[in-house]
């Protein structure tokens, strides 16, 4: 092992070892730096046209005309997002296979991630509940489904997603400047069992 002098941040030289293995020693500062902060937190809703006032209702008939649900980019900030956090409800009590209290749906729910190189399919179609509780990278727990759910007497649930487990230790990165987005793609009639579906997403904006 070595030592080295470096510049500080006031201009004062301080010490540096490095080991025989060519490994700069550090430690873990046990507080933040004193430097302007460069994140910000960021929560919204998937919505219909990726405003944060937009409608977040996902019990659409998407059979015929496809509806996307989406959260842009930011024009200014890179924005990251690191977890999606679902709520369904409905009349009835319903089954893992099923959707909702229904049938499992025929095309499914799409959960795509969209930028410069195309359109990539994180969930190809998400048709029955058990698919919901799998992007929460969990299987059907004994007890999933609970009462009142958005409506008085409703039954639901509700899935996270953390988007780190994907192997992206920030999440899913949205350019900032650019068009684009992470959301899901409504392609059957959702109304029919959903009596209430939507999503929230989060993380940060990363700016300069």
């Amino acid at each position: 092992m070595f030592n080295m002098q470096l510049w500080g941040g006031k201009g004062n030289k301080v010490a540096a070892s490095v080991t025989d293995d060519q490994e700069l020693k550090t430690i873990v500062a046990p507080f933040p730096p004193l430097s302007e902060q460069k994140t910000l937190p960021f929560r919204q809703y998937l919505t219909t046209d990726g405003a944060p006032t937009s409608s977040n209702d996902m019990t659409v008939n998407g059979s015929t005309t496809n509806v996307d649900f989406y959260v842009l980019a930011d024009q200014s900030s890179d924005r990251y997002i690191a977890s999606l956090d679902f709520i369904i409800g409905y009349g009835t009590t319903g089954q893992p296979n099923e959707f909702c209290d229904g049938t499992a749906l025929t095309n499914g729910i799409k959960l795509f991630y969209e930028y410069s190189g195309g359109e990539i399919d994180i969930h190809d179609g998400i048709k029955s509940n058990q698919d919901f509780f799998r992007i929460g990278f969990s299987s059907v727990p004994a007890n999933w489904e609970v009462r009142h759910v958005n409506a008085n007497n409703d039954f639901g649930y509700f899935v996270s997603m953390d988007l780190r487990k994907l192997g992206l230790p920030f999440g899913i990165k949205l350019q900032r400047g650019t068009n684009q987005r992470l959301g899901v793609r409504i392609r059957d009639n959702v109304g029919l069992d959903a009596d209430s579906l939507n999503c929230i997403t989060y993380g940060f904006d990363r700016f300069e």
